[in-house]
């Protein structure tokens, strides 16, 4: 039998069917059958397509930036102890985040949080429930006391850290909401990035202040684990969060999709033990840091696989020269596993002093900034 005859024979036994349903129901009810059948198909169809839908692809997203932070006094653009070029390059970057591309929130991993446990990822909340703002963590000592008074006004989003929390869980973290600010390694780039103000130049305005330094974009912070010796976790951490990267987001109270951009904040060399040693080196610059600082850009531009590279940079032994403890290496980790091999890294600033390396490096795609 011919298809389109099966077809006309099913529909008539159908609406044969639901014209009877109506007819015995039409004397209890208004609403016919059919409409209700049809209401609970939509409604259905809508909940599953919104579950499908929570992400969608993002066709053009932002890169993922590393940025070295240096100390607390990095927030000064002319302090001895950091870096003018770096400075100038973190303001440059933070410009154009917030008057070009304009992303919906910042995920940021900072290498002053590591979790409490080797597959334990954490996510910042606020500590209110009222109140989004994100406070200060003045992670630093015997600084002059100005410092402790420096200001940079962000909000958080709690429904978008659960996201987070719930993608982490889903690919084997454990994952935990932790009721907590922001550290130096975060606020102090941004305050360089995102403001205009500090102790030394001027007071922020009464609009700045309530406005915010990130007025429409809320910075989460997420944490490293506890081990920062393991690569493997921390660049599978890098492949859950390049999903927020990558695709964009559902938002149920906005109604609407957001684009994230993921700011990874260390140091491209930390070695705090030999600071003192280095004033006295010809230079004043440890004879490991820019050996280091070049082979990590190689291993990062030039490698087809950039975790076997990074995995093979771990036993060479100037990156223990360069890195005593690797905290402040792994957010390089994380954010070549947001990056993962398909797109290109591009080395946007290298410089090193003392014991310490400047580089900034972007992840991805082609922005100019």
């Amino acid at each position: 039998m011919h298809f389109s005859y099966i077809i006309a024979i099913i529909l008539s036994i159908a609406t044969s069917y639901f014209y009877f349903i109506y007819s015995t129901n039409s004397a209890t009810t208004n609403t016919p059958i059919v409409s209700q059948m049809t209401s609970t198909i939509a409604a259905s169809s809508a909940t599953a397509t919104a579950i499908a839908s929570k992400f969608i692809k993002n066709s053009n997203p932002f890169p993922t930036y590393f940025i070295s932070h240096g100390g607390p006094t990095f927030m000064y653009e002319n302090d001895d102890f950091g870096n003018k070029g770096a400075w100038n390059t973190v303001k440059k970057i933070g410009k154009t985040i917030k008057k070009n591309w304009k992303p919906d929130y910042i995920i940021v991993v900072s290498a002053h949080w590591q979790s409490s446990g080797n597959n334990l990822v954490e996510i910042s909340v606020p500590k209110s429930s009222v109140d989004p703002s994100n406070e200060l963590i003045y992670d630093f000592y015997g600084f002059p006391q100005h410092m402790y008074e420096e200001e940079f006004y962000s909000h958080s989003s709690p429904e978008i850290a659960k996201q987070i929390k719930e993608e982490l869980t889903a690919n084997g973290f454990q994952s935990q909401l932790t009721k907590r600010g922001i550290d130096h390694g975060v606020w102090v780039p941004f305050k360089v990035a995102f403001s205009d103000y500090n102790k030394l130049t001027r007071q922020p305005s009464q609009q700045e202040k309530q406005e915010g330094d990130l007025p429409d974009i809320p910075v989460i912070q997420v944490s490293l684990t506890s081990n920062d010796r393991d690569f493997q976790t921390h660049y599978k951490l890098g492949e859950v969060l390049g999903k927020f990267s990558s695709n964009k987001l559902w938002d149920e109270k906005q109604q609407k999709y957001l684009s994230g951009l993921i700011v990874c904040s260390g140091m491209s060399v930390h070695n705090l033990r030999d600071l003192g040693r280095s004033m006295g080196q010809i230079g004043q610059i440890m004879p490991y840091v820019k050996p280091f600082n070049k082979l990590l850009t190689e291993t990062l531009t030039n490698s087809s696989d950039i975790l076997k590279g990074l995995l093979e940079l771990q036993q060479n032994k100037l990156l223990y020269a360069a890195h005593p403890t690797l905290e402040h290496f792994v957010p390089i980790v994380v954010a070549s596993g947001i990056n993962g091999n398909s797109q290109p890294v591009k080395e946007i600033y290298s410089d090193g002093m003392l014991s310490l390396g400047w580089n900034v490096y972007q992840f991805g795609n082609e922005y100019k900034l």
